[in-house]
């Protein structure tokens, strides 16, 4: 294929019988006239998009079947997605050759279901009459025939209409959504056109009324309707599709009717219109740019949703909260994400995040996962954005949004540290411990779950969970992910080890516990080569929390106690994590104190929210210990130290 072939919108490839006229239709077009000498052979011929009605580049090839096998002409009508098979309407034996010959010979190019457009094109028509009796079986034993014309390249009729209508072939292809046998809408125009209806549905209610169908009609056409085309299109719908009209609105059943009706008169170009502003390319999928745009994270990066994704997603949850109770049942949650192509929060997956006792997702935990996912998992964030229609209203003049303006990209780590402060919402807490040291009910306890509802979910636990917790007055999102090894010896990767707050889990009452721990921890977080004098410290903030304290405590199998060793590493103490009901003091710095199970207001996730959010502050969190910290304020505290290292540097 050439470098001006590939540039084409629109590749046209005409093939037929010897002197049936192909050669000539072509230079009548270009000449606007009859040309009584014509070249044996053309080359392609490109016509620039400004020049053409639908404003595209077309290029067409006139294809010598002179002293060619049919092995090229099929390599060159592949190249092709239009293709015009020219007949004699003087000369019956071409007409037959229809299906003899190139028919076959294009599916032979393309396979035998494929849905690339043929024009039949019956030249020599010179008189008026009309000779497509012979043509319409052919027509309708053969579905990827879109349309029979008759012309003339030399008196000029219908030649310019040719090429029209196989560009209109190509940019606004019947079979996607129209089936000839059954003639109805296809299921993936229904599924697609469904989709279009349940975004511009904005109160859930099941009905397009007049605002929002002129709603619709300004997004796609850019003008809206007259009160009496408004009318008149329900009268029409009405008229044909008794149940899809209902107190004066458009039903779902009446709006793919009115395509239906578009398609059926000719207007594809219509529906193409709105399929394309809601995303979709002509193979009826959304298209890889709407789904998944480009975006740039520099190392040290993390994304998280923009305003206007919150706004967005937030906007979802009171739609389909169909009895505004705060919580998505089943049945809410799958109606708000049947415009996605499969299951987005599953039995499995939803334990990553907050229910209320039914095991339905509260209003917290539907926004956690939208932090989470935008976190973790970005290009399922965009996908999903785009199924459930943020790209909608954010587009130019002939082509859909994206949803990148729903995403942003958070300030280099490194500068956060550097500046003292951070702007980020979500933040990361990887979770470290040794087989049954209690991760699963300390993760769970975050999404406000107890040892009863860890018992029932058993294996099928997340290795993530996420929910909101305050932050000086500002709500974050701390997200847990619990690292899977088995051994110390296996290796962390370095999305596992870039975490904001790193909590290590050991059992009290299993002797070898916290040895994991500690292996770990000098492992991927604290370094020392003695040969070299070299000392590596993470400036990650760590902390060892002590599990199942209601046990009888045991002497751990490693060269110091856990106390010892934070001290000797300068880690805050220990926290306890039990079930106990002590009550709890709300200094953050305080780590004594027994923490409830099953709580996610718990001040121990609080604290690792804190640790997160203020990694520069990790010496604080280390001398709290002392007799004067625990009794102040955590801001007397930052004040303490920065007086504690100001006498320091004197």
């Amino acid at each position: 294929m050439s470098d001006d072939e590939t540039l084409a919108d629109v590749r046209i490839v005409l093939v037929g019988d010897e002197g049936c006229g192909k050669t000539s239709l072509v230079m009548s077009l270009l000449e606007d006239e009859w040309v009584d000498a014509v070249p044996r052979r053309l080359d392609r011929v490109l016509i620039p998009a400004d020049v053409t009605p639908e404003n595209v580049t077309t290029s067409i090839v006139d294809l010598s079947v002179q002293e060619e096998d049919d092995n090229w002409l099929a390599a060159e009508i592949r190249q092709a997605n239009v293709i015009c098979v020219v007949y004699s309407v003087t000369e019956e034996n071409t007409v037959d050759r229809i299906q003899k010959k190139w028919l076959p010979l294009i599916r032979l190019a393309f396979g035998d279901y494929h849905e690339t457009p043929v024009i039949l094109v019956g030249n020599k028509s010179d008189g008026t009459a009309n000779n497509t009796d012979k043509i319409l079986p052919i027509m309708e034993a053969n579905t990827e025939v879109e349309t029979c014309v008759e012309c003339s390249a030399r008196t000029m009729k219908n030649v310019s209409e040719i090429f029209y209508y196989a560009q209109k072939a190509v940019i606004y292809p019947t079979r996607p959504l129209y089936d000839a046998d059954t003639k109805q809408l296809t299921d993936r125009a229904k599924k697609a056109l469904i989709r279009v209806f349940k975004i511009c549905d904005r109160d859930n209610d099941g009905y397009l009324s007049d605002t929002e169908l002129n709603d619709f009609q300004k997004l796609c056409f850019g003008i809206p309707l007259t009160s009496t085309a408004l009318e008149d299109v329900k009268r029409a719908v009405a008229d044909g599709c008794p149940d899809g009209v209902a107190s004066d609105a458009l039903m779902l059943a009446g709006f793919l009717y009115l395509h239906l009706l578009f398609i059926e008169r000719g207007r594809h170009e219509t529906t193409w219109a709105v399929l394309r502003k809601f995303g979709y390319e002509t193979s009826l999928k959304l298209a890889e740019d709407y789904l998944y745009p480009r975006i740039t994270i520099p190392v040290g990066c993390s994304t998280e949703l923009s305003p206007e994704g919150t706004q967005f997603v937030s906007a979802l949850f009171e739609k389909y909260d169909e009895d505004k109770d705060g919580c998505l049942s089943p049945s809410e949650l799958q109606n708000l994400f049947s415009v996605c192509p499969a299951p987005v929060i599953t039995k499995d997956n939803i334990l990553a995040l907050e229910t209320n006792q039914r095991g339905w997702l509260t209003y917290n935990g539907y926004m956690a996962y939208w932090n989470m996912t935008t976190l973790i998992n970005l290009t399922q964030t965009f996908e999903q954005l785009a199924y459930l229609g943020f790209p909608v209203g954010r587009s130019g003049p002939g082509r859909a949004g994206n949803t990148l303006d729903s995403i942003r990209v958070t300030r280099e780590r490194k500068k956060d540290l550097e500046n003292h402060g951070t702007d980020r919402k979500v933040f990361q807490c990887l979770v470290v411990g040794a087989k049954d040291a209690g991760k699963t009910v300390f993760m769970q306890s975050l999404a406000g779950r107890g040892m009863t509802d860890v018992a029932q979910i058993g294996r099928r636990h997340s290795p993530f969970v996420i929910n909101r917790v305050k932050v000086k007055e500002e709500s974050k999102y701390l997200l847990l992910r619990e690292v899977d090894v088995l051994s110390p010896q296996d290796a962390l990767g370095s999305g596992e080890t870039s975490a904001d707050v790193v909590a290590f889990l050991y059992d009290v009452s299993n002797p070898d516990s916290f040895a994991f721990c500690a292996t770990v921890y000098q492992k991927y977080f604290y370094s020392f080569f003695s040969a070299l004098i070299f000392i590596f410290r993470t400036k990650t903030p760590c902390v060892m929390i002590a599990t199942k304290v209601e046990r009888e405590e045991v002497d751990q199998r490693w060269e110091i106690p856990p106390e010892e060793f934070c001290k000797q590493f300068e880690l805050p103490k220990p926290i306890k994590f039990s079930s106990s009901n002590v009550s709890m003091n709300t200094l953050y710095l305080v780590y004594e104190k027994d923490v409830q199970i099953g709580q996610s207001s718990s001040p121990i996730f609080e604290q690792l929210a804190m640790m997160a959010v203020y990694p520069h502050l990790r010496r604080v969190f280390y001398l709290s210990d002392s007799n004067l910290l625990s009794k102040i304020t955590f801001g007397a505290a930052i004040v303490a130290l920065a007086g504690f290292l100001v006498l320091k540097n004197l």
